[in-house]
């Protein structure tokens, strides 16, 4: 049977009423024949809703739209709440129970989630079984497809990015602009002329039957994956993990998503081209798969990494151990359905004066620097020379999660860690108070109260949002002495650093120094959740000019004297003691005891620990760690034991040895 004229209509009524966005298109009709989710991110008009509508109405499927919002209650989504009454046996009394009248996603075959980051967490908890098992309380639902879009997740939208498992329930992901964005000045034109009178309707005049989509998608699991295909996957899976390090604490790559739903991916795009046999090339795919599944600049070079498997020898299609593991995709697509069950998921009183003086101290004192800029004016540029920059390929780091555990155990002993709020998930009951609350009442005590009108009101759910719970500095040093070896691993850290924290979603300011210091901010604020950006600017690894601890320790400082938050802590990274200013960073010591801000130091590299370190960390009641390498070239993690704790009468002293946790299969190291 040839599909291709009832396909190409849907990608027509997509090219009818949107200009450009090829991407997009592809992906959503990818998304529509392999029955799988598509996630699109993009800033507001950019025809990202109107695609997906128009993709909806190309087919005749059922269809359910909801604009999410961070009221979105539960039946909003799945229906109707009804209350059933039945007797009780013995006919005293009647039991009440509480059911669903389905409706919304239960009932649609397509369900388009507009603005999906503002919906609450007691909303998204539904939607994670629905979308991955397409099943309600053990009962099928005949959901095929659900698009769910959004605008960005920065701060100037006030979003929430999705959290890892509710994401990896879309297959396919993409990000897109609009054509001024992507100056992009011909669609633009064309965008102004086609659009110069009333709108037209979107309604498809020849919509795709049920029947034919789903021998679509039958056919489609039918396309042969050749030995060669497999292989260059597998070399593909190898080249993220092993070359550039993805792994599950900055990546989401998942056995559901990278072995079960990426070969099928693969054969439907090869359906859509009209083979019954995918080919290397068909690997372009991942593009629409791993767009917020690896890290931003691996990302970036996937067009690059997919290329050099391509272009590999002949002899990678020989039998290679491991293959095997992708063989049965081939066997047992095709009776794939489209429940999915068999994949399993899931400042004090008292301190402002002090603070002042400090302050006005500091910024009196001769030699403040007056070459601090902007950290993005040193970024990466594509007209800058090649000196100034060099990208740095993170290497392994383990145990870092120790450094933020310690911090994170600061933060969850913060008495405000969570608070009342009308958007946020369901924690525990409370009595109703005004009547604004009657939609989340226990239906079962609201019936039974209207039934006999007391004073005393039914439960409703007490909702609370959780804070971030803190903010943080990280504070690098990027002198000479950092030069090589020393530069690769402290851009490896923060790296990392950056991917753990990401989770936490807690803001971060980035600072960099060597005889002066530069901070990184983003549309005028220095604390950030521009994550990715500020891990492209700590892949430099290009390092000069002498050591001074008193600049990045002051910004930092300066930063946290206007917040109002509980929890303050700087990270600051270094390989040695400074060598330009008061070494010993009296003043800004003082500063952060008064503004209560704990610094934590991580010493890099294999010398001695400057004793410094400790004092600052032992002052501010912050911990000492030490990344050293390990025996399989990455590095390791661990808690330094402070010399102020092991002698405490020594003060700056230097110890003969450095004492310290080793990491596991390694000898203990003496400096």
């Amino acid at each position: 049977m040839d599909f291709a004229p009832a396909l190409q209509n849907i990608r027509a009524s997509m090219d009818a009423h949107v200009i450009g966005h090829e991407p997009v298109k592809e992906a959503l009709l990818l998304g529509l024949v392999a029955r799988e989710h598509i996630y699109v991110l993009g800033e507001p008009g950019c025809a990202k809703t109107l695609l997906a509508e128009v993709a909806a109405n190309a087919v005749n499927l059922s269809f359910y739209f909801n604009q999410l919002h961070r009221d979105t209650r539960i039946n909003e989504l799945i229906g109707d709440a009804v209350l059933e009454r039945s007797p009780m046996p013995g006919g005293e009394g009647e039991v009440i129970r509480q059911g669903v009248a389905p409706g919304g996603v239960l009932t649609a075959e397509v369900a388009l989630l507009d603005d999906i980051s503002r919906a609450p967490g007691e909303a998204l908890n539904v939607l994670l079984r629905l979308l991955n098992e397409r099943k309600y309380q053990s009962q099928p639902i005949p959901l095929v497809t659900a698009i769910a879009t959004t605008n960005p997740t920065d701060e100037s939208y006030y979003n929430e990015p999705l959290d890892p498992a509710n994401l990896d329930r879309f297959t396919l992901q993409l990000k897109t602009q609009g054509s001024i964005g992507m100056r992009k000045w011909d669609e633009a034109r064309t965008i102004m002329d086609r659009y110069d009178g009333p709108p037209g309707s979107i309604a498809s005049r020849h919509p795709v039957s049920s029947t034919l989509l789903k021998q679509a998608h039958r056919a489609a699991l039918r396309v042969e994956l050749p030995q060669r295909v497999r292989v260059a996957y597998r070399e593909f899976l190898d080249t993220l993990v092993n070359k550039f390090g993805c792994d599950s604490s900055n990546s989401l790559l998942t056995d559901r998503t990278m072995l079960v739903k990426v070969p099928r991916m693969i054969k439907t795009l090869a359906f859509l081209e009209g083979r019954t046999e995918a080919r290397v090339e068909d690997l372009r795919v991942l593009k629409y798969i791993l767009t917020f599944r690896v890290p931003e600049h691996v990302y970036e070079l996937l067009d690059e990494i997919l290329q050099n498997i391509a272009e590999e020898p002949e002899a990678a299609e020989l039998d290679q151990p491991g293959d095997e593991e992708l063989d049965g995709q081939q066997q047992g697509d095709e009776g794939a359905q489209q429940g999915e069950a068999q994949e399993q998921s899931v400042p004090g009183e008292g301190e402002g004066d002090l603070v002042d003086e400090l302050m006005e101290a500091l910024e009196g004192e001769q030699g403040h620097s007056e070459e601090q800029k902007p950290l993005q004016l040193q970024a990466k540029a594509g007209n800058e020379p090649s000196s100034r920059y060099q990208h740095n390929a993170p290497q392994t780091v383990k145990n870092l999660e120790v450094l933020l555990g310690r911090i994170n155990g600061r933060l969850e002993r913060n008495t405000s860690e969570s608070h009342v709020h009308p958007g946020g998930s369901p924690r525990s009951w409370k009595r109703m108070q005004t009547f604004d609350e009657f939609m989340d009442t226990d239906p079962v005590e609201t019936a039974i109260w209207m039934d006999s009108l007391s004073p005393r009101l039914p439960r409703v759910y007490r909702r609370e949002k959780k804070h971030v719970g803190g903010e943080m500095v990280i504070v690098r040093d990027v002198s000479q002495s950092m030069e090589g070896r020393y530069a690769r691993w402290t851009s490896s850290v923060v790296t990392k650093l950056v991917e753990l924290v990401r989770k936490k979603r807690m803001r971060i300011g980035y600072i960099e120094f060597n005889h002066v210091s530069r901070k990184y901010t983003h549309g005028g604020r220095f604390f950030t959740r521009d994550y990715d950006r500020i891990i492209d600017i700590a892949s430099n690894v290009v390092c000069s000019g002498v050591t001074n601890y008193q600049f990045p320790m002051r910004e930092a400082l300066k930063e946290f004297r206007v917040r109002g938050t509980n929890n303050k802590h700087i990270v600051f990274l270094t390989d040695g003691e400074p060598t330009q200013g008061d070494w010993l960073v009296r003043e800004e010591r003082r500063m952060a005891k008064a503004l209560d801000v704990a610094v934590h130091t991580l010493f890099i590299g294999t010398t001695e620990c400057p004793e410094i370190l400790d004092v600052i960390s032992e002052e501010t009641g912050g911990c000492q760690f030490i990344a050293i390498p390990d025996e399989h070239g990455g590095l390791y993690v661990a808690e330094r034991l402070s010399k102020q704790r092991t002698d405490p009468s020594r003060r700056l002293q230097t110890p003969n040895v450095l004492e310290l946790k080793s990491p596991p299969g390694t000898l203990s190291r003496r400096h």
